[in-house]
């Protein structure tokens, strides 16, 4: 026991040194903002310090979409709190306008450990793309239906999760930013949330979309966890309401299982109907290494002194959500070996054949919404009528579709995720076959 203790301690210490050494500037990058009705031009190579900003046309095969893309950007402190709340108030505004003149798609994103709002990050440029992406796809899963028109605005949610420059302590920072990523969720992010899911207004027009990784995504989860406990509690004509977001999708999320128990016991005990869709959707790949290996090693070493009522209670509380096996709903796989040409990937011939195998997938004539080279399919517990609508899905991912921890901005994964947020705009249309 004495060994036990001095180890504790000992992490104690290295965890503090943290705080003092080799630390990463903790301040805002995100300082200036033009008024309502413009916007810093990102072209223009000088929006590094802006909130507010339009973005080019996507750079992928296809065509651009039709619309402009905004991209805004809000900052939270160590304590969970915005760095400035005019700023956040001027980013409110933005939308808002934005919102006043065309339905809007809003898709919220909130990095993970070792990243922040600089402009040399790069998960602010993947996003940047990703957004342009979707608005690219939702224009082609709306054409010719009222949210033709509609706009995407893209909100980045910026928080210290890189806090040391060297190692080992940005090794060491794992359990500090844990913690503040909790801490944003449960005060600052909620407020932004709450706030822009106000301005999308809840019609079937406007859309929220809510995205996170990694430390990013447990700051999600500890946002809207108590809001989808409360929509699973007070069903809205039978079916779980979207009153935290039309969509929260979580990637690699580093927060344990043990968070997720209830929701996931009362989603297993409901009878789902077949309207609907889904709410809340967890994709962890199979060879994460940090989510799989790394952290439980850091939450053993940090619930060392916790009590338990079961092993399985301790699993749980030890095991990153996305690998924790009683959990899983659903696999994306390949469906052929892929090799190296990511070309060859959904090339369906037009974007109805996707919603054509969506409506199928819905209407739970298939287990299987295929996607080109991608499946995306129901486990075996989920493929019973009280469960094949079941609106929370932790999925399990192969390695070629999301490498790794930090792999989530590949062609394949990025393909499928801009269509599976873009397929929930998807109206039921004749011409599908069965």
């Amino acid at each position: 026991m004495r060994a036990v203790v001095r180890a504790g301690c000992t992490i104690a210490l290295l965890v503090a040194a943290v705080a003092t050494c080799g630390c990463a500037p903790n301040a805002a990058y995100r300082t200036r903002v033009a008024p309502v009705g413009e916007a810093c031009d990102f072209a223009s190579g000088t929006c590094e310090s802006d909130v507010w900003q339009r973005l080019p046309p996507a750079n992928s095969p296809g065509p651009a979409p039709r619309n402009p893309v905004s991209l805004g950007f809000v900052e939270f402190d160590d304590q969970g709190q915005l760095r400035d709340r005019a700023l956040k108030d001027a980013l409110i505004s933005h939308v808002r306008a934005e919102a006043d003149a065309h339905p809007l798609l809003i898709v919220v994103f909130a990095h993970g450990w070792k990243h922040n709002a600089s402009a040399s990050d790069s998960n602010v440029a993947d996003f940047g793309k990703l957004v342009q992406r979707i608005a690219a796809e939702d224009e082609k899963a709306c054409a010719g239906h009222s949210c033709a028109d509609r706009h995407v605005v893209g909100v980045f949610m910026g928080w210290r999760g890189l806090s040391a420059s060297v190692e080992p302590f940005k090794e060491l920072s794992f359990w500090t930013r844990k913690s503040r990523a909790h801490r944003v969720g449960s005060d600052g992010a909620m407020e932004v949330l709450a706030e822009l899911k106000k301005i999308d207004g809840g019609d079937d027009l406007g859309r929220m979309i809510i995205v996170g990784h990694s430390f990013g995504g447990a700051l999600i989860y500890t946002a809207v966890q108590q809001q989808l406990m409360r929509d699973t509690e007070f069903l809205n004509r039978g079916s779980v309401a979207r009153n935290a977001a039309d969509l929260i999708v979580l990637v690699n999320p580093a927060f344990e299982a043990a968070r997720f128990h209830a929701l996931n016991r009362r989603a297993a005990a409901m009878t789902h109907p077949d309207s609907q869709r889904p709410i809340f959707a967890v994709f962890t790949s199979t060879n994460d290494t940090a989510t799989g290996n790394a952290f439980p090693v850091g939450r053993t070493l940090g619930t060392l002194f916790q009590s338990h009522v079961s092993d399985e209670q301790r699993r749980e509380n030890r095991t990153a959500l996305g690998h924790y096996v009683p959990f899983q709903t659903h696999d994306l796989n390949l469906t052929r070996a892929a090799g190296n040409d990511t070309q060859s990937l959904l090339q369906l011939s037009t974007w109805s054949d996707y919603g054509c195998a969506w409506q199928a997938y819905q209407a739970g004539t298939t287990d299987v919404w295929s996607l080109g080279d991608l499946a995306l399919s129901r486990r075996p517990a989920m493929q019973t009528e009280g469960q094949r609508h079941n609106p929370f899905y932790i999925v399990s991912v192969d390695p070629g579709i999301i490498d790794a921890h930090n792999g989530i901005w590949g062609d394949r994964f990025s393909q499928f995720l801009y269509r599976f947020v873009a397929v929930q705009s998807w109206r039921e249309k004749p011409g599908c076959d069965g």
